[in-house]
């Protein structure tokens, strides 16, 4: 009983607390009768009235509530409405208070007269003509003070964007006649002069002046424009060169109207270290390193260095990229990679030399061209003991990404486009023409859903298949491809029923993932696919699975199993892309 009193005690203190702290936030009923949504949204706002609690003191209620009219005025009459009828009821109950309000707006004020321009230096640009074009503010329109004090603002704003830094109005009127219910409205901006870039001055930093201000979309004596600035910012931004970005227009310093632009830059570390481990399905553990110097002299060479290690597969990738004369779009690279894989299916070691051409088109769509050397020393069942191939195989590839992150996802498209090819009398072991598309889609649904559709499709035509390297082979099956089955399990088979590969490839996947809590989903999809030379024979998985989205990408856990077998259960488990 000692205890039980206590207690009892502690609760009912812990509701009455809480009863007080609902009846202090309490909101009273204030009723608004005769106006429209906007009228009413507009009057509510005005109103101090309609911020006050149930709590507050009865005399800062019945002063605000006498101030009310006023207040109803000033709301109505920016909305263009200066002849309101209004009244108005207080009532005090025991918990709180409420007020009612019957308003009737009466006659609306016309705009009988609408005279803008735009004078001095800027009358002829037409970044203003497009402005006054799509101005709201016409004649016999009702009256609205906000849209008015917009333009104000809008107008002067792009003046001063556009380099109009001297930019006034000579004459700003809206002028009301409420016996009349008219309005007049006149504004005219006095632009004055434009001012002008004279120079650019750029601090010295690892890279050089000339190579740094490629990445400016701005040149001395060109017009001062805020966009242009901005735009400038973006892409040396983009460059990864670079942090700490800094440009500021020195009107200060302005003759004649003409003043320099100051670019501050400050780089980032030239050097970059990373390494990593994982484990998937497919490969088993990984280990991961990396290593990247950013600007090997000041024109802003780079040189990349990614090892990738696991039991079945490890490669080993040296890139040189040398920017061209417009390095946001265009650049050059040289490269040599080192591959080696040994699964169920697959053996081989792999030598890659080559050199390759990008630009950039827009946006994100890129264009590749590349000539590659390889060396490629391969076993499979049609081939034992090892067999090796010589290819210069040339190439080009079109990608494009459009993403978009949400909360939780990244939506929208990717597709990668490649096609390559090799001919035995110009230096290859083998004769073929290669075609490749992946297409990929993620769409965002109702309450924190997405679709995602995946297609791979691939097609070879090549002299003699036998002598075809296992890395220009198809193959299907495994976590990135058809879940369900072991990694490149699905393929062409040799009379014996081993997987040798394909000359054509067909996979599609189409997943629903639904987040439940946080940076978690569910999902449930089905995949199929074949890799064959003749006849086509789709393989089915289907299965659930599990998402965690964490920093560095979406970890994946699958359960699968293939329509031909339901009691073979694959797990799969890896680390994937966000789109």
């Amino acid at each position: 009983m000692a205890l039980i009193f206590p207690v009892t005690w502690f609760i009912g203190l812990v509701l009455l607390q809480l009863s007080l702290s609902t009846a202090l936030l309490a909101a009273p009923d204030i009723t608004i009768t005769g106006l429209s949504a906007e009228q009413e949204a507009n009057v509510r706002a005005y109103l101090p009235l309609s911020r006050e609690t149930c709590s507050s003191p009865r005399w800062k209620v019945t002063r605000l509530f006498e101030q009310s009219p006023k207040q109803v005025q000033q709301a109505l009459h920016a909305l263009g409405y200066y002849h309101p009828k209004i009244g108005k009821a207080l009532e005090w109950e025991e918990e709180c208070w409420s007020s009612a309000f019957s308003i009737e707006p009466g006659a609306a004020m016309l705009i009988s007269l609408v005279d803008i321009q735009v004078l001095g230096a800027g009358s002829s640009e037409g970044f203003f003509s497009e402005l006054l074009q799509k101005n709201s503010i016409k004649q016999g329109d009702i009256v609205n003070h906000g849209t008015y004090d917009d333009l104000k603002k809008r107008l002067q704003a792009l003046a001063n964007a556009k380099g109009y830094f001297d930019s006034h109005f000579e004459l700003k009127q809206l002028i009301v006649d409420p016996d009349k219910n008219r309005a007049e409205i006149r504004l005219h901006l006095q632009t004055g002069r434009r001012y002008y870039i004279s120079r650019l001055e750029l601090d010295e930093n690892a890279l050089s002046v000339e190579f740094s201000s490629q990445y400016l979309t701005i040149k001395p004596n060109q017009a001062y424009d805020r966009d242009n600035i901005i735009k400038s910012h973006q892409q040396l931004d983009f460059a990864e060169y670079f942090q700490d970005i800094q440009l500021k227009f020195l009107k200060s310093q302005a003759i004649n109207y003409h003043a320099p632009l100051q670019v501050k830059l400050r780089n980032l570390p030239q050097h970059v270290l990373s390494a990593g481990v994982g484990y998937d399905t497919d490969l088993g553990f990984r280990l991961s390193a990396g290593y990247k110097n950013r600007y090997l002299n000041d024109s802003g060479h780079k040189f990349i260095a990614d090892l990738n290690l696991s039991l079945k597969k490890s490669n080993l990738l040296l890139e040189y990229i040398w920017p061209l004369s417009n390095p946001l779009k265009d650049r050059l690279s040289f490269f040599a990679g080192i591959t080696y894989e040994d699964t169920d299916h697959v053996d081989s070691q792999k030598i890659d030399l080559g050199i390759k051409l990008s630009n950039k088109l827009y946006g994100q769509l890129i264009m590749a061209e590349q000539l590659n050397f390889v060396a490629e020393r391969y076993r499979n069942a049609e081939s034992d003991p090892f067999e090796t191939r010589f290819l210069l195989v040339p190439g080009i590839s079109l990608s494009n990404v459009r993403a978009a992150k949400d909360e939780l996802y990244v939506n929208g498209y990717k597709y990668l486009f490649k096609l390559n090819g090799a001919h035995r009398k110009v230096g290859s072991g083998v004769s073929f023409i290669q075609a490749q598309l992946n297409i990929k889609f993620a769409y965002a649904t109702l309450w924190g859903g997405r679709i995602l559709v995946d297609n791979n499709f691939g097609a070879t035509g090549v002299d003699i298949f036998a002598d075809l390297p296992s890395s220009y082979r198809f193959y299907a099956g495994g976590d990135n491809s058809v879940r369900g089955y072991d990694y490149k399990s699905i393929g062409q088979r040799d009379e014996n029923g081993e997987v040798i590969g394909g000359r054509y490839l067909v996979t599609t996947s189409l997943e629903y993932e639904q987040q439940i809590v946080g940076n978690w989903s569910l999902a449930a999809f089905i995949d199929a696919g074949d890799a064959f030379s003749k006849d086509i024979d789709m393989q089915v998985g289907v299965g659930v699975g599990l998402r965690w989205y964490s920093l560095v990408g979406p970890l994946r856990v699958d359960i699968a199993m293939p329509t031909e077998d339901w009691s073979d259960v694959h797990f799969h488990f890896s680390l994937s892309t966000a789109l």
